[in-house]
């Protein structure tokens, strides 16, 4: 796109929270001052709340980046969740093995970890993001991990972000005792006109544009004005503002290029309702920008004219090899939370054909897919919004992985990129011929599992020992070995004996 014509090494503006962007403004190295405090004195909770798009997902990773390797972390970005995909998620993000039964259970093997982590002298570091959207019931379950201690020490150090409503929440009266272990608090404001400035001016350094492409004074001001001071605007105009500058044949960024930025992504509000409007309109805006950028992506060799020009809108082709990976990003910021999910799920269930079928969500990953070798409805996020979408997992063959988003055609992607934007949230659907779901009980899948474990290949363990199959069985496909065929085992089980249906690989059975 317009890195070369800029001589970037990659566009300055992306809204990815990169941790080398990372810009310490007053405020926000006040904020990474008490995240640092709080970790080295071993305290209870800490709270860093501030508004959409003032930077808290980028000072979180940048945190986590600053701990170093001698650290255990666990990452929550959508914690919408329940209490067992909570626990099992942080298990999972700390590689510890999911015992798979009960929450105490999975609440006794965090506390053997923490445990085994302080003798060794390692710290273990729990982050929430997007803590607004807790129910006060799972913020109660989080406030009891804080009490897994030893005599001395927090085995555990917890970080709270979100938005405003955190305060909000963290005031409810049943929610008092938590809010008493509240060791640290910030709020991350906007930044002033001076910072603001500075801010553009890093990131364009970062990218390596240093003296290459330039901000008049009066575009910097008016980039000020029309985002509030809000980083993430900024990054939407400065963005939309560098395409109109490559458009014009033009290195250095003026007033009229910013205010025309403006307009296209931060529509104008009635006044007093402007800032909560502009806020609202993030999301939307960021794909207007994405797509816009993506066209530019054709016109490889397109010499820029000199005179003002409107941009090429370039909508995607039908065929999944003509859209790069890199488009993922932007599509997600079109997806609806439900009416995705629905249409999604219809996408997946089109796979199998008619008949009746099951529905069974995990939290997992690709690895377990793989093995599984199920298609799946997959939850994905974009850093630049709350809401999540969904779309439909095709395909997995080696780094590469065929998406199906709702209204779009297939899309290709790498594993790295779907990693990074996958909640690990997964909806299966798969054909009961076996009865599974109406026995009910491990005694009545008894005659099935042992078929199955003969099947592959678990024969003489089967009919000696059938918990010890079980686990060899389990340990093979990467669950927890304990013997104990819970949902993901029988999932399991059931995926390696069917006989019809999609396959991961691409291929389906008669």
């Amino acid at each position: 796109m317009y890195e070369s014509h800029y001589g970037l090494q990659e566009k300055p503006f992306s809204l990815t929270p990169d941790p080398k962007y990372l810009y310490l403004s007053q405020r926000h190295g006040e904020a990474f001052a008490h995240l640092l405090f709080a970790h080295r004195e071993r305290g209870g909770f800490v709270v860093i709340t501030g508004e959409v798009g003032a930077g808290k997902t980028t000072l979180a990773r940048s945190f986590l980046a600053k701990l170093g390797p001698e650290t255990a972390t666990a990452v929550v970005l959508y914690p919408k969740l329940s209490a067992g995909e909570l626990l099992r998620s942080i298990l999972q993000d700390l590689h510890v093995p999911d015992p798979g039964v009960s929450l105490k259970d999975a609440v006794d093997a965090l506390h053997r970890f923490l445990l085994e982590a302080r003798s060794q002298g390692r710290e273990v570091v729990l982050l929430i993001d997007e803590a607004q959207n807790l129910s006060a019931e799972l913020l109660e379950q989080i406030r009891l991990l804080s009490n897994l201690e030893t005599e001395k020490d927090k085995l555990i150090h917890i970080v709270l972000m979100g938005q405003s409503e955190l305060h909000d929440l963290l005031a409810r009266h049943e929610l008092r005792q938590l809010a008493q272990r509240v060791t640290a608090r910030y709020h991350l404001g906007a930044l002033g006109p001076a910072e603001t400035e500075d801010y553009v001016r890093h990131r364009l350094e970062v990218a390596g544009g240093a003296g290459r492409v330039t901000f008049t004074r009066e575009a910097l001001r008016a980039v000020q004005r029309a985002s509030g001071g809000i980083p993430r605007l900024v990054n939407l105009i400065c963005d939309r503002a560098l395409l109109g500058g490559y458009a014009r044949g033009t290195r250095e960024i003026d007033l009229g290029l910013v205010r025309e930025a403006a307009r296209e992504v931060v529509p104008p509000a009635p006044t007093g309702r402007r800032r909560i409007r502009r806020m609202a309109l993030v999301a939307g805006a960021s794909a207007a920008v994405a797509l816009l950028a993506s066209g530019a992506l054709l016109f490889q060799g397109f010499d820029p004219p000199k005179q003002a020009a409107p941009l090429p809108v370039v909508t995607p082709s039908a065929s999944p090899a003509s859209l790069a990976p890199s488009l993922l990003e932007p599509l997600l910021l079109t997806l609806a939370h439900d009416a995705s999910l629905e249409a999604a799920t219809g996408d997946l269930a089109e796979l199998w054909g008619p008949g009746p079928l099951e529905r069974t969500w995990v939290r997992t990953q690709l690895a377990q897919l793989r093995q599984l070798g199920l298609p799946a409805v997959l939850e994905l996020f974009h850093p630049a919004r709350r809401e999540t979408g969904f779309a439909t997992l095709q395909r997995l063959t080696g780094d590469g992985a065929t998406l199906s988003l709702p209204g779009q055609a297939p899309i290709e992607v790498g594993t790295a990129e779907l990693e990074r934007l996958w909640t690990h949230q997964a909806l299966l659907l798969w054909r009961d011929h076996f009865g599974l779901m109406q026995a009910g009980s491990a005694a009545a899948t008894a005659p099935f599992t042992l078929d199955t474990l003969r099947a592959q290949g678990y024969a003489t363990a089967s009919e000696a020992d059938p918990a010890a199959a079980i686990a060899s069985f389990q340990r093979a496909l990467g669950l927890w070995p304990d013997g104990v065929v819970g949902e993901r085992t029988l999932l399991a089980l059931y995926s390696q004996g069917r006989t019809d249906g999609p396959r991961l690989g691409g291929s389906s059975q008669p």
